[in-house]
């Protein structure tokens, strides 16, 4: 049976990697699209050896891209493409393949975009959560992307050209509300663990905040000392999915891992404290507002997703969380979270339990842009 061919390019955004797709370019017929997404990145394999993904829910995402209308200059659908179980959660958005949406639309030709002081403005717009994106991005004088600068994001080696986006209104970004309890903090009754005291918070993604200290961690730990303790994963995920529950994503805990897998996201914070990063570099208390850890799809994150780092620092700017508990006031424009390779500076504007907007700069770059191929 011969294969067939679809045009895709793939990109790195922020500490992420993904493919990107018109969406004039997928089947007409959606219901088609989660098969192709998996043979496309060779899932369900843990390796996914047989397609274009790396092993990793970092580099297992997907951005299908179209047109906007109004005012709005690029629509923008985000896919998390399960590893070892066949499925495509289309649940939220990723903040750090959101930076790459206006360089994908650019060099496709969905959007144009006037010019101004060397850099390119387009507004996007993320189906998955309604979110709006101001997102301004560094061009040539052709109007082209610019991929080269002197910009470092801790995670990504080198460095590159800074592109910021400005998140609008993202508060409720599934739920409806920043608080979809109605209570800042909550009481979980979790299998294995008990009650546990918790912050679900809906800003750019869903999360659920938990003190690392009530799970037996420190919010200081590496990736490799989460995913290479299976009692920890398991009591991480147990408290994922009952909060999946609360929050209303599935009706019984029991299927979350396999119905929700990708939200909500589950976080710790911790006390301040120096800790040494993955690139075995010193950071000091002095150097961050809050320390923290972030999960993604039921493994440690190597870094911090910035949904999720939107969200924790709109929860820590807000009294009455766990994640303000632990907070250290040093700016008042914005959070710095620390984790396993660094910080991530997440500019706040909240009033009251409103999150007017939220920033955050990165860097991205098209790696490769050609044909994919799939089976019928």
């Amino acid at each position: 049976m011969a294969q067939q061919r679809i045009s895709a390019s793939l990109f790195r955004g922020g500490t992420s990697k993904g493919v990107y797709f018109r969406r004039k370019d997928l089947p007409a017929d959606r219901d088609r699209w989660d098969q192709l997404l998996l043979e496309t990145f060779g899932s369900p394999d843990p390796m996914q050896i047989d397609g274009i993904g790396g092993s990793y829910s970092t580099a297992s995402k997907t951005m299908i891209v179209s047109p906007g209308e109004g005012e709005v200059n690029v629509e923008y659908l985000f896919g998390q493409v399960g590893i070892e179980k066949p499925v495509v959660d289309w649940g939220g958005n990723c903040g750090n393949l959101s930076f790459a949406i206006g360089p994908f639309a650019l060099e496709r030709g969905i959007a144009t975009a006037g010019v101004t002081d060397g850099r390119a403005s387009l507004v996007l717009e993320n189906e998955n959560t309604g979110t709006v994106v101001e997102q301004s991005i560094p061009v040539d004088a052709d109007g082209e992307p610019r991929y080269r600068g002197d910009f470092s994001v801790n995670g990504v080696p080198g460095t590159g050209a800074r592109i910021r986006s400005r998140f609008l209104n993202p508060g409720g970004s599934v739920t409806g509300d920043v608080f979809p309890t109605g209570n800042r903090t909550d009481v979980l009754e979790v299998p294995g663990v008990g009650e546990l005291e918790v912050s679900l918070v809906d800003v750019s993604n869903p999360c659920v905040f938990a003190r690392a200290s009530d799970l037996s961690l420190t919010a200081a730990e590496r990736p490799e000392t989460i995913d290479g303790n299976d009692a920890v994963l398991k009591r991480l995920e147990r408290v994922r999915s009952v909060a999946c529950e609360r929050y209303g994503f599935v009706d019984d805990a029991d299927d979350a891992t396999a119905e929700s897998p990708g939200i909500p996201k589950m976080a710790i914070v911790g006390e301040p404290q120096p800790y040494e990063t993955v690139g075995e570099d010193t950071v000091e208390p002095e150097e961050y507002d809050l320390l923290a850890r972030i999960m993604s799809m039921q493994k440690a994150h190597h870094a911090y997703a910035v949904t999720g780092a939107m969200c924790t620092a709109a929860a820590a700017a807000i009294p009455g969380t766990i994640p303000h508990e632990f907070r250290r006031e040093r700016d008042a424009d914005g959070i710095t979270i620390a984790h396993p390779k660094g910080t991530i500076w997440v500019g706040v504007d909240v009033d009251g339990e409103e999150v007017r907007a939220t920033a955050v700069d990165r860097t991205a770059r098209e790696i490769m842009h050609g044909d994919l191929y799939y089976l019928r």
